[in-house]
């Protein structure tokens, strides 16, 4: 692509340091923006086949566009990171705020508007012009073929493109009287001419080139972000001087809008593709005449309460998906506070610099993902439509401003937390509450345990003790969730592979994909990669084998193996590696036999005497509801934990191994395919 920091732009340059900080908080503001009306997008796309409307081929393109419209929103805050980076080095302050949706278009001069719809071809239309390459970019014959998109996208909006420039500013009479009418000529403090989120940028470049680097770099540079602290692949870049400046936006711009041969993930690439891909598909469902429904039902716009800077909004009537959407709203609130605490630290240590870094992003992949899923998936409340679903509003409270006081702003974030999980906890009890619900109260709980720890709030709160209060169903229960964690309540023996004891929480949502980074715990990264909770095809049959002898029976169902080898390391003469039958039961004596099928982690093997009396006498111990991440293996779970599955035949409910690789085919269990992947697990 052209590279913004060597064009030549027909803009004003910016020559003060004044300027450049408001079109920086500007465009950390727009940043903000698309994130969210670009993951709202993402959650209104359907995620399996139950929601009905979809092939399972079509599943499989909408789920891609989905991880797509995440990804994007992800880049969208590392370009809302990076911003706030050239912000402190300016000298400015980090600015995590912004306006309430729906926007007016006027907001920005794109002359395209900024509102949380669901998916549709007018959405990805806009979303593709929101990222729509400058002039030059493109070779020219595409340039116009876009333009003229453009247009068509403006004039749905019923908005004149002549009337984005100049936008008159409506002054009282005696002022224009006493300073005239070109003093008043733009709403903005500045000139706006631009018209595209690249010429916006190459006008911000032409601060940092304009103005003497010896004077434009005075903030401290230990106040910055880097790519240590915030996990966003790596590429967050400080900023330090005017080449470091330069790369940042070349990067942002990059990633945005270059040409589709030099960066084929490029958003606008991305969402032409998208935008393509459903007019092919629309298309072939007319022509067969076919159903293709991809998109839930949802709301424009959904909001708890009107808020004073907005121009209206859809009212969210249910109770319970109030209560949701509330919880979703301060979750977020909270979210942002961090951020500001973090951009702006000036106590903590590497190591609490690096927890608040993580608490956002787990915030944002395990309480923001799963709520803004289930809020797609609950009713709005309208009695005029019923089917109407509601989705979430990202509302913004006046109170996202910076906690400069450091023991104060954590003891904030510690209650905060703690009253987001007991209402999450309390809700999730609903029986109504969608499972992504459970899924993230499940991580507030843990994040407030968390922080709890970190304050003086650890002398006067108790959480598990309150969240245990709040629980219905007091037996240990594990939920495997769709394509998402394993949900896991009122388990209290969490143990890692070393038999040392994990923080449990009375809900947790344990990872299942193999991809978390957090492990065992579950950090979203299932719907990042896609994850496929379906058993699969080839996987080996459900099939129970009785080896009978005089005294005593063996069993063996190898379908539910997880093939850890107790059995043949130990009593090979029995159970013989290789070989038909499998089952030697006359190798050994019946009590040693007994003793070696209790080793059996998957519950694959059993035993009994013929005699009953002699079952009864060798029934073992009974065991302490426990899951134990094994070392680069399954968890083992005993203490007959009910588990939310179909249990193959003759295998035992008392013990058993689900997968955590997420490579098995007969998931939920482990049948061993961690073996093949090389899952490891270095942590646990």
């Amino acid at each position: 692509m052209n590279n913004p920091t060597q064009n030549v732009p027909v803009l004003k340059e910016v020559e003060s340091r004044e300027e450049l900080i408001y079109l920086l908080s500007r465009a950390s503001e727009l940043e903000h923006g698309l994130a969210c009306v670009y993951l709202y997008a993402a959650y209104s796309l359907k995620s399996c086949l139950e929601e009905g409307g979809l092939t399972e081929d079509q599943l499989l393109m909408v789920k891609t566009w989905k991880r797509k419209l995440a990804s994007v929103a992800v880049e969208e805050m590392l370009h809302l990171a990076q911003v706030n980076n050239m912000l402190t080095a300016i000298g400015g302050a980090p600015n995590f705020r912004r306006t309430n949706f729906p926007l007016p278009i006027s907001a920005f001069p794109f002359g395209i508007k900024l509102t949380l719809e669901p998916f549709s071809l007018a959405t990805i239309e806009r979303f593709v012009m929101f990222e729509l390459p400058e002039e030059g970019v493109l070779e020219i014959d595409l340039y116009i073929q876009y333009s003229a998109l453009r247009d068509k996208v403006i004039q749905a909006q019923e908005l004149d493109l002549t009337g984005l420039r100049p936008r008159q500013f409506k002054a009282e009479p005696e002022l224009v009287e006493r300073f005239g009418t070109k003093a008043f000529k733009f709403q903005e403090p500045y000139e706006v001419d631009f018209k595209t989120v690249g010429e916006f940028y190459n006008k911000i470049a032409s601060g940092f080139r304009c103005i003497p680097e010896e004077i434009l770099f005075i903030g401290p540079k230990e106040a910055q972000a880097n790519a240590r602290f915030v996990d966003l692949g790596g590429k967050l870049i400080s900023v330090m001087n005017r080449a470091s400046a330069l790369e940042a936006i070349e990067m942002i711009v990059e990633q945005g809008e270059a040409p589709t041969q030099q960066h084929p993930d490029c958003h606008f690439q991305v969402f032409d593709t998208i935008r393509t891909q459903l007019i092919s598909e629309t298309e072939k469902a007319l022509e067969n005449n076919t159903v293709f429904e991809p998109v839930r039902k949802m709301a424009s716009n959904p909001m708890t309460r009107f808020y004073d800077d907005t121009t209206g909004g859809t009212l969210i009537l249910d109770a319970d998906t109030h209560c949701a959407a509330d919880i979703f709203n301060m979750s977020y609130d909270t979210m942002l506070q961090m951020l500001l605490r973090f951009f702006a630290h000036t106590d903590e240590s590497e190591e609490e610099l690096e927890l608040l870094s993580r608490a956002t992003l787990r915030i944002m992949t395990t309480v923001i993902r799963p709520l803004g899923e289930a809020l797609a998936k609950m009713p709005l409340g309208d009695p005029k439509d019923i089917a109407l679903m509601a989705g979430p509003g990202f509302g913004y409270n006046r109170d996202i401003n910076l906690l400069p006081h450091k023991d104060s702003a954590w003891i904030f974030f510690s209650e905060r937390l703690f009253n987001l999980a007991k209402e999450a906890t309390e809700l999730a009890e609903q029986k109504t509450a969608p499972v992504e619900v459970k899924e993230a109260s499940a991580a507030l709980q843990a994040l407030s345990e968390l922080f709890i720890r970190k304050t003086a709030q650890r002398q006067k709160v108790e959480p598990k003790s309150e969240f245990t209060k709040l629980e219905h169903t007091p037996s240990p229960e594990i939920y495997p969730s769709l394509n998402g964690p394993y949900l896991v309540k009122g388990v209290n023996n969490l143990l890692n592979s070393k038999g040392e004891a994990l923080p449990a929480e009375p809900q947790m949502a344990l990872c299942r994909c193999g991809g978390s980074f957090n492990k065992p715990f579950c950090d979203g990264t299932h719907a990042r990669i896609g994850f496929d909770s379906r058993k699969l095809p080839g996987r080996t049959p459900d099939r129970l084998d009785e080896y009978p002898a005089a005294d005593y029976k063996v069993c063996d169902n190898r379908g539910i193996c997880q093939h850890s080898g107790f059995c043949t390391d130990e009593l090979p003469e029995v159970f013989r590696l290789g070989k038909e039958p499998f089952v030697d039961q006359t190798a050994a004596s019946g009590p040693r036999i007994f003793q070696q099928t209790k080793k059996c982690p998957s519950g694959a093997l059993s035993f009994s005497f013929t005699d009953a009396k002699l079952n009864n006498e060798a029934e073992a111990p009974v065991n302490l509801p426990t899951i134990t991440v094994s070392k680069n293996g399954p968890y083992r779970v005993k203490g007959s934990i009910k588990l939310d599955a179909d249990f193959l035949q003759g295998a035992s409910t008392e013990h058993y191994t689900l997968c955590r690789c997420g490579g098995s085919k007969n998931k939920p269990f482990c049948d061993g395919s961690h073996w093949y992947n090389n899952f490891t697990d270095d942590k646990n």
